[in-house]
């Protein structure tokens, strides 16, 4: 049904019929003699025609219809060939298409409706169906590795945590967790169940970009071997000021860690009221008797002590807290048991007791000394988990942070042996209430799992308002500002090749940023799960059409301009013929 004809160029219509009339007018005069001869009228009539025919051409007329296109099938990754089958023996002859990644679906342009088969389509090719009315039918589970959760980017002495969860496992098999040499790092038996969340762990021994591995073994042939890139970065040195009022074993195996670890430490331990021993390591100097503004204002963590916090002057804690809110300061505070006993007001945090005075960890069958204390839940307390165990917290004060530990006697565990387990509790507290750094350029991959010519999302934020973003291959990538918060910034590329690839900014002080390139056949099932899960929440679980998009629609019908070359070929042709066939 036809709702009214119209041009393409419209706004040629005027002109065009200007012209039109122009011409036939010169040609009317030009024929004016023979008006009294019939056949005056005829070429009269066929150069109008001609001269319609070539505006029609110019002026490209059409119209818009209703049209219904019907339904069609769209086949994805996983699909059920049982479920193909029966929408086929629904529907005669109904057209169907093989989807792949990142190419324009042709199927659109004669269907309204479409059957959306097995897995769905990639998150950045969801646009091409967004006007079309999608009944999601889904496809077959996803089986094997369908989530690999970990940290990206660890600070050399952080421990290395993945949980994973994957489906239908096999008894007797087995998941290992290897190093860049293929080294066992850490593994776990298969039971047999319907899905099995595991936790595997490793302490990496060296700063880079590494690449670990999540095997699936049986019977010493491996099954499957899935990447996981992280980036272990040196750990920024500290300038930290230990504050305590007498000696004891706890600091003094805490003060020779932070040592050992190149942080620059100065230690301060009261002898008697005024007296005051100090010890400097790592180019530290400058006794500090009293705290003050002044010489808090570098120092990026204060560790102290119950007695010497409780002790603090008025002056004192001023500059202690001015520190930690205006220059990011954190404070960690050693416990005691009196610590714990405070009444409200007198330290930042609440406590439960729960009379348990030890703890285990993880795998470690050696029990951890604390006090019997919980810390009290609060929007504002701030949990520092290791091994999912909640070991120490801290509590938010504008630009710093103020902490401490459930823990007592860790020395113990440097006595033992267990020096990698004592590092990795006091690098993850410490590292968690310290000042944070400044960054000029704060770097955030957004697509999870980028492919080689797939887009490749990004973001960063930056206080720098010009700055040019280039490739490793040397090409600038535009950015998009955000309108709210114009320090954000978006962009997307398509890396070429696998492994680790590098951004970087035009300023070259800046650090660049580096993502990992996953190869077609790398984590697939965990890619597939992705997808399931992007098209459940597009499309919705009900597997009909959404009653909100009609099949019929307005549609641009253009006619076929082939009718006026003919009608003007026509009308040529007899003009220059005729005067030829007259007497």
């Amino acid at each position: 049904m036809s709702d009214g004809e119209v041009f393409v160029n419209q706004g040629l219509f005027w002109p065009v019929l200007l012209i039109g009339l122009l011409l036939w007018g010169v040609y009317i005069w030009k024929e004016w003699p023979q008006r009294t001869e019939l056949r005056f009228w005829i070429k009269l009539i066929i150069a109008f025609l001609a001269i319609t025919s070539l505006a029609m051409i110019v002026l490209k007329p059409g119209v818009w219809e209703k049209s219904s296109n019907g339904k069609g099938i769209i086949l994805t990754e996983g699909y059920r060939p049982a479920q193909l089958d029966s929408l086929r023996a629904i529907y005669k002859r109904i057209p169907q298409e093989e989807y792949v990644t990142g190419r324009n679906l042709t199927l659109l342009d004669e269907a309204d409706s479409l059957f959306l088969l097995g897995h769905g389509l990639a998150s950045f090719d969801l646009w091409q169906v967004a006007e079309k009315s999608v009944a999601y039918l889904g496809g077959k589970d996803v089986e094997g590795w369908t989530q690999l959760s970990k940290n990206d980017e660890l600070v050399l002495g952080e421990p290395f945590e993945l949980k994973a969860k994957y489906i239908n496992p096999q008894a007797g098999h087995w998941a290992f967790l290897t190093d860049n040499g293929g080294n066992p790092l850490d593994s776990v038996p298969f039971e047999e169940q319907a899905e099995q969340n595991i936790i595997l762990r490793a302490n990496p021994k060296t700063s880079g970009q590494l690449v670990y591995h999540i095997l699936e073994k049986s019977e010493g042939e491996i099954l499957s071997d899935e990447p996981l890139p992280i980036h272990v970065v040196e750990g920024n040195s500290l300038k930290i000021l230990m504050v305590n009022t007498f000696p004891t074993f706890e600091t003094k195996y805490l003060k020779n860690f932070l040592a050992e670890r190149g942080h620059e430490v100065l230690a301060r331990t009261q002898l008697t009221k005024g007296k005051y021993k100090f010890e400097y390591f790592n180019g530290a100097s400058n006794p500090i008797y009293g705290l003050s503004t002044d010489n808090l204002q570098d120092y990026d963590l204060l560790i102290i002590d119950t007695d010497s916090y409780l002790g603090l002057g008025s002056a004192s804690k001023l500059a202690m807290e001015e520190a930690i809110g205006s220059n990011g300061m954190g404070v960690f505070i050693q416990p005691s048991e009196s610590f714990f006993t405070q009444g409200k007001g007198r330290t930042p945090f609440n406590f439960n007791r729960d009379f348990s005075t030890e703890i285990t960890l993880g795998k470690s069958k050696q029990p951890l000394q604390k006090y019997p204390y919980t810390f009290q839940e609060d929007l504002r307390t701030q949990e520092v988990l290791v091994d999912s165990v909640a070991l120490a917290a801290y509590i938010p004060i504008q630009y710093g942070k103020t902490g401490t530990t459930l823990l007592q006697n860790t020395y113990q565990l440097v006595l033992d042996g267990d020096e990698a387990l004592y590092a990795r509790i006091w690098t993850q507290v410490l590292n968690s209430i310290a000042k944070e750094k400044d960054k000029e350029v704060e770097w955030e991959g957004i697509t999870a799992i980028p492919r080689p010519n797939q887009p490749f999302e990004f973001e960063l934020r930056t206080m720098l308002g010009d700055m040019d973003i280039i490739s490793a291959d040397g090409a600038n990538i535009p950015l998009i500002q955000n309108s709210v918060m114009p320090t954000k910034w978006t962009g997307k590329q398509y890396p070429r090749k696998t492994g680790w690839n590098q951004l970087r900014t035009s300023q070259d002080s800046i650090a660049p940023f580096s993502y990992f390139v996953f190869d077609d056949d790398q984590l697939e099932s965990i890619s597939e799960s992705k997808t399931l899960e992007t098209n459940q929440r597009e499309f919705g679980s009900e597997n009909t059409f959404t009653p909100s998009v009609s099949e019929t629609k307005n549609g641009w019908e253009p006619i076929s301009p082939l009718w006026f070359y003919f009608l003007l070929l026509f009308g040529l042709g007899w003009l220059w013929l005729e005067p030829k066939l007259a007497p």
